[in-house]
């Protein structure tokens, strides 16, 4: 007969046997035997990419402890924190600088963008992805892998006992018919499983683990099982992390560029302390500046200590050289947008999670074009159009292509920018069946509607005084750019409608439930530090274009639509709320609007400055330019501009947006004048910072753990 014995010993629960034989109970591996996924964040596909963040990571990967709850936001900090001795100021920062300044400043993404799973040029993620592990290269299906490499390691307690001896390891995949695999190594050394079985069945995933230590004992952990959850992200600039490249543009700190097209003499139109023959006669008087004369990009030919002619494919060719680089420059999709940031803080907080995210989030996408129907691409990109994200989704979740054969029509509302009317379109569009797809979608994160009413035309029209000011890049664009909210209005009540065809083209081309859309309500951009409405400055952080005026009048005008515009969307998902209007989505979409982040955001808008120093932030929030008769910049030189240092305000201002992305419009010369306001107004202008990224990400990631919960067995992905 056997004798069965329980000892309790702290947390651990120990079974001893007649036999002397010691095993550990399941519940005991989280204290002997600790494991974690290798390089968890699947979108990078080198190692070092995640270990590069995890260094900013201020908690330690624990599934068991909550981190803190602005974990995001100070990863953020401890990464794009430029490396200086004083960050007062770009210029006090400059003047003590350390080692690491000049790649600090240029933010933790631009050491990331050039290993991930996705080809910028093309605007697609890889179907199949080379990622690298310590081990050597593995060729994954970039939606659905078949394998994870972990790390399984004795606690420090148990590797003080065995000492310097050796422990045999044994692990049996836990699909049926697996074989059995063995290694006798140092007990101090993890063990290194290189391709742990994952399938979407849990049933089929991981492995049984067992470990004989020296003496005798084995531990054992049956189920060694990665989470694996596939999050999607799908809507428009305030999901894709527009305003934010993954590399900004860098500018000189000694020439100017001076946008006047018929300035083409060199020594007219680019300006150096170092150029001793330049003669410039003064477009204004002394103590002021002229519009004209603006930072310009370090170029090749400054760096060579030379000067490319104007008007020569040389300077064409340096000038695009130095463009911002983006993940997707057809969207302005960067890795600071939130939906990166929540799947890296899911993959950081527990070490048995890996995450599969794909975030189609475009700038400038509304439901139709944009979600159902592909959109105009931006400057700079591969294909000069963006196919609609629901097919982007379809074509990397289905199966084979041949197996989207199941056809569902929409009905759209459609509209020309600027008009109100309203004409209806079915859209027709092909799915695959459910046993086509790959896996289900765990969560959908989704950020929409701003577009669909007009959420750009209005802020231009709160900062331009008339249409005819940027006439120009309405042409250019072939839309009108600027209406009042009594357009934006008319377009609001065609929004329900949007809302049920994509309600259901989720639900019928890919499985998703109502309740696994998170939907995240915009952010309040209109306050000052002290709660007030912008504009008692009306060229704050716009002094980049002499016609960039931010109007109280006008911007409250659109305020009152905005607050209209999120009460409305707020009864699209949840149509049983008091004071709800009869809408085509009845009792709402279901799905779940974030709004708890929108608080974070008051007195931290546009034209919000530090509190603790509001006159030397504002003076900073100037453009920085050369008044007549000084050779220095003013407030500071722009090769000093930190586009990702901490600051009160969470939005970026045009002056911001010009310092950061610079985006000049390929539809006019490099020097016109009209590109420092389409380089302010279309490099996001009025769209959250990385920083502001981080704290919305910190409040979506804790709805994200309530939507996937624990994992269950037999729930796929889970």
């Amino acid at each position: 007969m056997k004798l069965l014995v329980t000892f309790v010993v702290g947390a651990t629960t120990l079974l001893v046997s007649s036999f002397g034989h010691l095993s550990l109970s399941h519940g005991a591996h989280a204290a002997d035997l600790l494991w974690q996924v290798e390089s968890p964040f699947r979108f990078f596909k080198n190692a070092a990419s995640f270990a590069m963040y995890e260094r900013g990571y201020p908690a330690a990967r624990n599934e068991l402890v909550l981190p803190p709850a602005d974990v995001v936001w100070r990863t953020e900090r401890r990464l794009n924190d430029p490396d200086c001795r004083d960050m007062t100021s770009p210029t006090s920062c400059a003047d003590t600088a350390r080692a690491r300044y000049d790649r600090s400043r240029l933010g933790w993404a631009s050491q990331t963008i050039d290993a991930v799973c996705y080809d910028s040029r093309q605007g697609r993620y890889l179907a199949s992805c080379d990622r690298r592990y310590s081990w050597g290269t593995a060729k994954e299906d970039y939606v659905l892998p078949d394998a994870h490499t972990v790390l399984i390691r004795l606690s420090p307690e148990r590797i003080a006992e065995a000492g310097a001896y050796d422990c045999v390891w044994s692990w049996t995949p836990r699909r049926p018919g697996s074989r059995t695999e063995t290694s006798t190594q140092s007990c101090a050394t993890p063990l290194k499983i290189t391709r742990l079985p994952y399938a979407v069945d849990r049933s089929l995933s991981g492995a049984s683990v067992q470990v004989k230590l020296p003496d005798g004992r084995t531990l054992n952990d049956p189920q060694v099982v990665v989470e694996d959850l596939f999050i999607v992200a799908l809507g428009d600039s305030f999901a894709s992390g527009e305003s934010n490249p993954d590399v900004p543009v860098t500018f000189s700190a000694v020439r100017e560029m001076v946008y006047d097209p018929t300035l083409m003499r060199e020594e007219m139109a680019t300006r150096s302390t170092a150029k001793s023959l330049q003669k410039l006669t003064p477009a204004a008087p002394a103590g002021s500046f002229d519009y004209k004369n603006l930072p310009r990009r370090k170029l090749a030919d400054e760096e060579q200590e030379l000067y490319f002619p104007l008007a020569s494919a040389q300077f064409d060719k340096a000038f695009n050289a130095a463009n911002p680089r983006w993940l997707s420059p057809d969207c302005h999709r960067s890795q600071y947008g939130y939906p990166f940031r929540v799947g890296l803080q899911l993959s950081l907080e527990n070490p048995h999670r890996s995450i599969t995210l794909v975030s189609l989030a475009c700038t400038g996408s509304e439901v139709t074009e944009g979600l159902f129907l592909e959109k105009k691409a931006r400057e700079g990109a591969g294909n000069a159009m963006v196919r609609s994200q629901l097919d982007q989704l379809a074509d990397l979740i289905c199966k084979s292509p041949a197996g989207r054969t199941q056809r569902a029509t929409y009905n759209l509302p459609t509209y020309a920018s600027g008009s109100v009317q309203v004409a209806n379109m079915p859209v027709t569009k092909s799915w695959c069946a459910p046993n086509e797809r790959k896996r289900p979608i765990d969560t959908l994160l989704l950020s929409i509607g701003g577009n669909d009413v007009g959420f750009s035309p209005l802020m231009v029209y709160a900062m331009t005084e008339s249409a005819g000011d940027l006439a120009p890049i309405a042409n250019l664009l072939g839309k009108q750019i600027r209406f009042s909210p009594d357009v934006s209005r008319a377009y609001m009540e065609q929004l329900d409608e949007r809302m049920v065809a994509l309600r259901d083209a989720l639900r019928d081309g890919f499985g998703v439930a109502p309740a696994k859309v998170l939907q995240t309500a915009y952010e309040p951009i209109q306050f000052d530090e002290t709660g007030a409405l912008c504009g008692a400055q009306p060229t704050l952080g716009l002094d980049v274009h002499k016609k960039l005026v931010l109007s109280r009048e006008r911007l409250g005008e659109t305020v009152s639509f905005l607050n209209d515009f999120f009460a409305r969307t707020a009864c699209i998902t949840n149509g049983r709320g008091g004071g709800c209007p009869a809408l085509a989505t009845g009792a709402g979409t279901g799905f779940q609007l974030i709004t708890d982040h929108q608080s974070e955001f008051a007195k931290r808008g546009l034209c919000a400055r530090d509190p603790k120093r509001p006159q030397a932030d504002g003076e900073a929030m100037a453009m920085p330019r050369r008044w007549i008769g000084k050779e220095d910049f003013t407030p500071y030189s722009p090769a000093a501009y930190l586009p990702y240092a901490s600051r009160w305000r969470l939005f970026r201002t045009p002056n911001d947006a010009f310092l950061t992305a610079n985006v000049h419009s390929p539809g006019f010369t490099q020097f016109d004048i009209l590109q420092p306001v389409y380089a302010a107004m279309y490099s996001g202008a009025v769209h959250p910072t990385a920083e502001g990224h981080a704290i919305v990400a910190d409040h979506v990631v804790r709805h994200v753990r309530a939507a996937v919960g624990k994992p269950s067995p037999g729930v796929g992905g889970r």
